[in-house]
């Protein structure tokens, strides 16, 4: 059976969070609200599940909690007023977020970065 390791599943979720919130901005330019909503919960989940994968012993996660705390504010909003354009800026956090994980993952010692629970 293969299982992902904790670099690997932090890396699905951004992907998964990025997908999310593609998939919410198509549904409200095509004025799919209801599809918007679903994929916007969706995303909000995700943002949690990162959320509670912070290990707040590193510097880092005290970051990392601020800008997930605002991302998910956002989606809030956004799922409020359904504005597509206001995913824009959202989705560059996460693809810079995405890239920076990508690229610790890549270190030989990347997974000392995550918390394994």
């Amino acid at each position: 059976m293969l299982t992902a390791g904790p670099m690997e599943l932090i890396l699905m979720l951004y992907n998964g969070l990025r997908k999310n919130m593609v998939l919410a901005q198509r549904a409200m330019e095509r004025q799919n609200p209801a599809g918007a909503h679903s994929h916007l919960l969706k995303s909000q989940n995700i943002v949690n599940e990162l959320l509670n994968s912070l290990d707040m012993s590193f510097a880092i996660s005290r970051d990392l909690l601020a800008i997930y705390e605002f991302v998910l504010h956002q989606l809030v909003q956004i799922n409020i007023s359904k504005q597509a354009a206001a995913l824009e800026p959202l989705l560059e956090i996460v693809d810079t977020l995405r890239d920076a994980w990508q690229q610790v993952s890549k270190t030989p010692k990347g997974d000392q970065y995550v918390n394994e629970g």
